[in-house]
């Protein structure tokens, strides 16, 4: 058992709330295991003795109510300070991202270093002092210190690989793009879309378009295609397969437990949506969050088997057809509770050992929830999730990115500030940026264009339910823009700013 000592203003704590929290084993994989407070102290038990980290949203001052986690920790009789593993942890992922990413030449001024540098010297203090109490206060300054040198470290990188991957040409024609609910239509929409936006995400919700069993309703989603058909816009469209509760009609239920029948009623719809839209569509999402098994629950191989049933149906339709595979929480919280669902990386490593064939990898940041994995996340960790897919040698489309512009639950958490339209601008710019300078990016989907009751992330559009225009939308169309044509070299200034 693992046991951390956590104190507040007037000594061991009383109350802590364990939002989100979970156990991470090796490669920051999600294990099965059990945490409890009780009496000033966060016990952790899991089968087995290997060394795991614990997870969980913790309120780290000005940079945000964030997800965070500690080193991998041995068992031992002492308990450890919560405080101070929270930043240990991240002084330790500074050091490990600016080797990885050769980053140790920024100068001593640059302020990720003069930030770290502090929390070092804050989380040495901390470490000497024996009353627990005053170590907890010393180390949660150091953790501010050590997040914030980290965001400045991910950013400084990614403005390094932005100009270098477009130095000398521009980002392609494809760069950005929203999901469009077809519940909704309008002139002013369409024009919007037509002038800021390269690519259309268009739904297909089973739920939606299968009203009742066997009786479709195919209106909204084919005015959209047809408009964007005719306006020249590359359409992708999806997922095809989809378990979640939002997602599925109520009479599908029935056949939760018995695979065969429920794979041959997938079949038929699919097949159906596909040979409908097959001229049109230039991108199929064949399947979001098939390894998280959080409503249907299926062995691995009957998940690899849906997504090759997808696959072949699609190129079947259509030669040529391009394909895409989503992955829905890819942080893979899932894993702490359900031992049947599978990690993501394993879930993609699986997909191409087994030779299923998809083009792209779609990823969905999502943040500001509690539930589906969208507790809030720092710039470090998405940056340094992101890397991970690059082993891969599969293009990476970042899905559905998105976070609210007002806080939408109070233990989603929140960055820097709690959510706003401002703060959601702010953020939409840095993720982009982040996110583009990836070279094995290829494009930014954010989540919905417009608020509505279907959103994937309420709150989260980039046009209010009464029309407005929010911030981020501005701010992703410069950033847009700004990609339309070469970079040029990166003029380093003189001195750092602070």
């Amino acid at each position: 058992m693992l046991r951390f000592a956590v104190h507040d203003e007037s000594g061991p704590a009383r109350q802590w709330p364990l939002v989100n929290a979970h156990l991470v084993g090796a490669d920051d994989v999600a294990v099965l295991g059990r945490v409890a407070f009780q009496d000033g102290f966060i016990d952790c038990t899991r089968p087995g003795r290997d060394a795991v980290a614990l997870c969980l949203q913790h309120d780290a001052g000005r940079m945000g109510r964030l997800m965070l986690q500690t080193c991998l920790l041995p068992e031992r009789d002492e308990p450890y300070n919560l405080a101070v593993e929270l930043a240990r942890h991240r002084i330790k992922v500074f050091i490990a991202k600016s080797e990885e990413w050769q980053m140790f030449d920024l100068s001593e001024g640059h302020p990720a270093m003069r930030h770290w540098e502090q929390a070092r010297q804050l989380l040495t203090e901390a470490l000497t002092l024996e009353n627990d109490a005053g170590a907890t206060r010393i180390a949660d300054r150091a953790l501010v210190r050590a997040i914030s040198a980290s965001e400045r470290l991910a950013m400084a990188h990614a403005e390094i690989l932005l100009h270098r991957r477009f130095a000398k040409r521009a980002a392609s024609s494809a760069t950005l793009g929203a999901r469009i609910w077809p519940g909704r239509d309008g002139r002013s929409l369409r024009d919007l879309i037509q002038t800021n936006f390269d690519v259309v995400v268009i739904p297909l919700c089973w739920k939606s378009l299968e009203v009742e069993e066997g009786v479709y309703q195919w209106g909204p989603t084919d005015r959209w295609m047809e408009w964007a058909k005719e306006q020249g816009k590359p359409i992708i469209a999806g997922p095809l397969l989809d378990f979640s509760r939002e997602a599925l009609p109520e009479w599908m239920f029935v056949w939760q437990h018995d695979y065969d029948t429920c794979r041959d009623m997938v079949f038929d719809h699919v097949e159906r949506v596909v040979e409908r839209y097959k001229h049109v569509v230039g991108m199929w999402n064949i399947g979001s969050g098939l390894n998280i098994n959080d409503h249907f629950e299926f062995a691995p191989g009957q998940m690899l088997d849906l997504a090759r049933m997808a696959s072949l149906l699609v190129r079947q339709r259509r030669r040529g057809a391009r394909t895409m595979i989503e992955l829905r929480q890819p942080f893979g919280e899932h894993c702490a509770g359900k031992g049947d669902s599978m990690p993501p990386l394993a879930f993609v490593d699986r997909l191409i050992s087994e030779g299923i064939k998809f083009d792209a990898l779609g990823v969905q940041l999502l943040f500001g929830e509690q539930h589906q994995g969208r507790a809030t996340r720092d710039l470090m960790q998405i940056s340094s999730l992101l890397d991970r897919f690059f082993s891969f040698e599969v293009p990476v489309l970042v899905s559905a990115m998105g976070v609210p512009s007002a806080p939408v639950d109070e233990n989603g958490g929140w960055w820097h500030e709690p959510w706003s339209p401002e703060v959601q601008a702010r953020w939409a710019g840095r993720l982009f940026a982040s996110a583009m300078s990836k070279p094995f990016v290829e494009s930014i989907f954010w989540t919905d264009l417009f608020d509505h009751e279907e959103a994937l992330l309420p709150g989260s559009g980039l046009i209010s339910a009464d029309g407005q225009g929010k911030p981020a939308l501005s701010r992703l169309v410069g950033a847009r823009r700004r990609l339309r044509k070469p970079l040029g070299s990166l003029k380093l200034p003189d001195k750092a700013a602070t």
